[in-house]
């Protein structure tokens, strides 16, 4: 996929998400088409989802004709983020009688939208497929540590089994794909392009989730011994 900025499009100057000025009209199909979701998919990532919306049955049965991509963003509080990845059909598990069907997708590149073309039935994107700065990998103890803390926070979870590959180019979109991260947390990853500082993010919140959940149950010892911890 290549990188393609339409004329007469204005690119916004907010780094994070879109203004009124993002909007374009291009005569030429974009490249990308979009589907905006208070969802952040990381690469490898497989997720289920529901296509219900008429234009989005549509936009979503071509690329699965055509085999080709569509661009997974996320939108909350009506703001549409720049990073987002991009995905592919694997199969349609169910249709309904109404036309509604629900379906697998992969996740596979991350991209950065350039500008946004409006003015089709669904909204279209020139975009960028971005990738890591560079290949260095984290120090091998601080991968483990990561690893530590996510074995520990898929036995809180509950989250299924996953066999990590600690030699993994980007082991931290394993984890996040196979863990129930928030999605601020997931979106902050999308974006990072270093796989270095990657592991210190993904380790600094999932030491916080164990935090958290030790706390709980030190509170929870207390209300059951009526405010007497014992040892």
């Amino acid at each position: 996929m290549r990188t393609v900025l339409p004329r007469n499009c204005k690119v916004p100057s907010n780094a994070g998400t879109f203004g009124k000025n993002a909007y374009c009209s291009m005569a030429e199909k974009a490249l990308l088409p979009l589907f905006p979701l208070d969802l952040v998919v990381v690469p490898g990532e497989t997720v289920p989802l529901h296509i219900f919306e008429p234009r989005y049955r549509n936009m979503i049965s071509a690329a699965y004709a055509e085999d080709s991509e569509f661009g997974i963003v996320r939108q909350s509080n009506n703001q549409l983020v720049r990073v987002g990845c991009t995905a592919k059909v694997r199969d349609i598990t169910e249709r309904f009688e109404d036309g509604r069907f629900n379906i697998r997708a992969i996740a596979l590149r991350r991209f950065l939208v350039r500008a946004l073309d409006s003015s089709q039935e669904c909204l279209y994107a020139a975009v960028e497929v971005i990738d890591d700065d560079t290949p260095a990998q984290a120090d091998a103890s601080k991968v483990e540590a990561m690893l530590e803390s996510a074995r520990r926070v898929r036995q809180i979870t509950g989250s299924r089994e996953s066999d990590w590959n600690a030699n993994h180019p980007w082991l931290t979109f394993c984890i996040a794909a196979d863990l129930p991260l928030s999605m601020d947390m997931k979106q902050k990853l999308l974006e990072v392009r270093s796989e270095v500082r990657r592991v210190e993010l993904l380790t600094g919140y999932l030491r916080g989730v164990i935090g958290k959940r030790q706390r709980r149950s030190k509170r929870e010892r207390l209300v059951r011994t009526n405010g007497r911890l014992r040892h």
